[in-house]
């Protein structure tokens, strides 16, 4: 009896052993085979684990009796921060968005408006991870942003795509963080191209030019989040611009934003690192980047960098694009040492460049050649003088000479330049640095301030230089 019972046991024990691994080689079949594993869900899978959600803390101060409270251009509130400064009340904010990491270092892209004016950036990635970001720089015309997170391994990233191909009626997935609900995923198909649209901003009107349009829904929140293809390939960054539209939304193409990028990594801007040579891209990535012209006496110079040759890596990271060039030399500092190898004439080489600090321009020469303006730095003292003691730091302009960009577009003397691009400005010196980058014909938007008997103003503006 105990011997039948024995093997019935062992009968039992068998059959739900090979049922559960029917079962298992039946879920193994399900996800390698079944039709509902669509192209879809594989490009979601590729890149969801880059998608990073986005919480802001602003701290605003409230003023009691500021006839200008509300009413203000964010970007310039902070210059306001010591006035009624006895009666207020701090209120903090907790808007979400979205952004998507670009390389395994943890950069992130998103949109400008979604961390503007953050005193701290918290990021939570599809693992539960959370890191506190840094902002790197930030474009308020392109809306578009660069954070930086920390970690100890290589972060999940999406690889760009390109915006040169997109085909109308193609397949697009939406990853963010529409509304708070982490980790959305919506589908839809390309709906347009070249798509121009006109809102009134914080900064004016700004027109966004070269959209990508999808039906693809894009709520607040997904501001920031990648818009990818079936590839899993990011094409475009997600923009909510249009509130009230049903069934309508809009992408920055990811061709601009790496062009944008481009401007937003210049390590020679943010770190005042010089290394001396212009590049640019060539037609086929695997050549490395083209030397178009080396400054004299620079450090490229001194290492023998000649204009011709192909840049294909430093030190031991191979250079695909200009991006991939200014992100490696922004870890870098003055002092340090690159291996440079280079393509010339077919043959490579490598060269030892020491980075050295940039020098700085005359601000003051460039400010009257390029823009038609007499400058000098806004001491407390001159602040105080002009009804500005709230201004903390930035370029006075003491004149503006006849028939020049300045004038042409009603800058006067007396007003301060706080902003020139998408960069604070406090002094001369970072002045006379972006003045260098200026180039004849193009347009540079700056932030103004100033105080009449009216009270106190803000402006923001568009330059030619000439």
């Amino acid at each position: 009896m105990k011997h039948q019972l024995f093997s019935l046991f062992n009968f039992i024990v068998f059959i739900c052993a090979n049922a559960a691994l029917l079962s298992n080689n039946a879920a193994f079949a399900l996800n390698e085979h079944s039709n509902r594993r669509t192209p879809v869900v594989v490009a979601v899978e590729k890149t969801s684990a880059a998608v990073a959600n986005i919480s802001t803390e602003r701290f605003i101060k409230q003023r009691y009796g500021d006839p200008f409270f509300g009413f203000r251009s964010e970007l310039f509130e902070q210059f306001f921060n010591d006035y009624f400064n006895k009666s207020q009340r701090k209120v903090v904010e907790k808007p979400l968005g979205s952004g998507v990491i670009i390389d395994e270092d943890g950069y992130i892209v998103t949109n400008e408006h979604v961390v503007s004016r953050a005193s701290k950036l918290n990021v939570r990635l599809a693992d539960g991870k959370n890191y506190e970001a840094t902002m790197i720089s930030s474009d308020p015309v392109t809306d578009l942003a660069v954070l930086k997170i920390e970690s100890e391994s290589p972060l999940p990233y999406v690889k760009m795509g390109t915006s040169k191909d997109l085909m109308i009626g193609e397949t697009v997935i939406a990853l963010g963080n529409p509304f708070g609900l982490e980790n959305s995923v919506t589908i839809g198909v390309l709906s347009a191209k070249n798509r121009t649209f006109t809102f009134s901003g914080e900064y004016g009107n700004l027109e966004y030019n070269g959209l990508i349009q999808t039906d693809a829904l894009i709520n607040p929140g997904n501001s920031g989040g990648p818009l990818i293809n079936i590839d899993g390939e990011l094409i475009g960054i997600n923009t909510a611009i249009v509130n009230h539209a049903q069934g309508i939304g809009f992408a920055i193409p990811v061709d601009k934003v790496r062009e944008t990028l481009v401007k937003l990594f210049n390590f020679r801007e943010i770190n005042k690192i010089w290394f001396g040579a212009q590049v640019e891209e060539q037609g086929y990535v695997s050549n490395g980047i083209l030397v178009t012209s080396v400054e004299k006496e620079s450090p490229a110079h001194k290492a023998k960098i000649k204009t011709g040759d192909c840049i294909i890596k430093i030190d031991s990271k191979r250079i695909f694009d200009v991006l991939d060039f200014e992100k490696y030399i922004l870890k870098k500092d003055a002092g340090d040492k690159l291996i440079i190898t280079i393509n010339r004439n077919g043959q490579e080489m490598e060269l030892s460049v020491s980075l050295e600090k940039a020098p700085m321009p005359s601000a003051e020469k460039l400010a009257l050649e390029k823009l038609g303006l007499y400058v000098q730095d806004l001491t407390p003292q001159l602040a105080q003088q002009l009804n500005l003691w709230w201004v903390k730091g930035g370029v006075l302009i003491s004149e503006v000479q006849k028939k020049s960009p300045a004038e042409n577009v009603g800058i006067k003397a007396g007003h301060v330049l706080v902003y020139v691009g998408q960069y604070r400005v406090n002094n001369i010196e970072e002045f006379g640095a972006l003045l260098n980058l200026m180039k004849k014909g193009e347009l540079w938007d700056v932030g103004i301030v100033w105080s009449d008997i009216y009270g106190e103003h803000q402006g923001y503006t568009r330059l030619k230089v000439r």
